[in-house]
C-alpha cells in the first residue's frame, strides 16, 4: 500500500517555476543552459504568444491518445480556476502533447530525460504564492499573461491505468488535487483535474518544503 501523499510527489514534483530566471543565478559555467532556454522557450512559445489578446484563453490540442477530448470544457476549467485565482484579466496558454514532445520539454527545461504529466512556465514572478508581480509593460495586452502549461495526455492515461491498480492505504495528510485523482480513473477528468495545480504553480505556488505543500493543497482544495 501507499500513501496519496506520496503520490502527491510522484506526479506533481515536476512543475517548473520560471526556468528563465533560475538560469540566470546559475554561474558562468550554466550560461549555455540559460541559451538553450531562450531558445526553447522561443520555439514553444512564439507559436502560442505573438498574437495572444490579453485575457485569451487557448489550447493548442497537439496530442492524438485522445481524439475527442472537449476543448471547449478544458478552456472553461481553465477559466474558472482564473477566476478563483483573481486573475480574470489574464490570459493562459494550455498545450496538450504527446510523450515525446514532453520528454524533449523535460529534457530541455530540467534536463529530465522522461515524460511527465504537467509543466508550467510563469510569466511573471511571485511576490509570494497567489501574488504575481505586475507586467514590466502595463499598456501592452500581451504582458497580462499567466503563462504556458504543458501536459501529457498519454502520460495521464497510463497513471490513470496504473492507479486502478494500485492499492492505497488513507493517511490522514492525503489532501489536494494528488489525493483525489487517486480515485478518478477517466483520463479526462483528471486532465480538468492537473490544470488545478498547474495554474497554481503558474501563480507562485509550490510544493517543494512542507509549508509550501500545505499552502499549495489547501489551495486546491478550494
Amino acid at each position: 500500500a501507499i500513501s496519496k501523499k506520496v503520490i502527491h510527489q510522484r506526479h506533481h514534483r515536476h512543475s517548473s517555476k520560471n526556468y528563465f530566471h533560475h538560469f540566470q543565478q546559475q554561474s558562468h559555467h550554466n550560461q549555455q543552459q540559460c541559451q538553450q532556454y531562450q531558445q526553447y522557450q522561443h520555439r514553444l512559445f512564439s507559436t502560442s504568444t505573438s498574437n495572444t489578446e490579453a485575457n485569451s484563453i487557448i489550447v493548442y490540442n497537439e496530442q492524438t491518445a485522445l481524439k475527442d477530448i472537449d476543448e471547449e470544457s478544458l478552456k472553461a476549467t481553465l477559466s474558472r480556476i482564473r477566476s478563483i485565482l483573481g486573475y480574470d484579466n489574464y490570459g493562459v496558454t494550455l498545450m496538450l502533447v504527446n510523450d515525446e514532445e514532453m520528454r524533449r520539454t523535460n529534457l530541455e527545461t530540467r534536463e529530465v530525460d522522461a515524460p511527465t504529466d504537467i509543466l508550467s512556465f510563469p510569466f511573471h514572478e511571485a511576490i509570494e504564492p497567489g501574488l504575481l508581480e505586475g507586467p514590466m509593460f502595463k499598456h501592452i495586452p500581451e504582458y497580462y499573461n499567466l503563462g504556458e502549461m504543458i501536459l501529457d495526455v498519454p502520460y495521464v492515461i497510463r497513471r490513470c491505468e496504473e492507479d486502478m491498480e494500485w492499492e492505497y492505504e488513507e493517511d490522514e495528510d492525503d489532501r489536494g488535487v494528488s489525493a483525489a485523482m487517486t480515485e478518478v480513473f477517466d483520463p479526462e477528468k483528471r486532465i480538468h483535474m492537473l490544470l488545478v495545480h498547474g495554474m497554481l504553480h503558474l501563480v507562485g505556488y509550490d510544493h517543494i518544503e512542507d509549508d509550501e505543500f500545505e499552502l499549495m493543497v489547501t489551495k486546491e482544495e478550494e
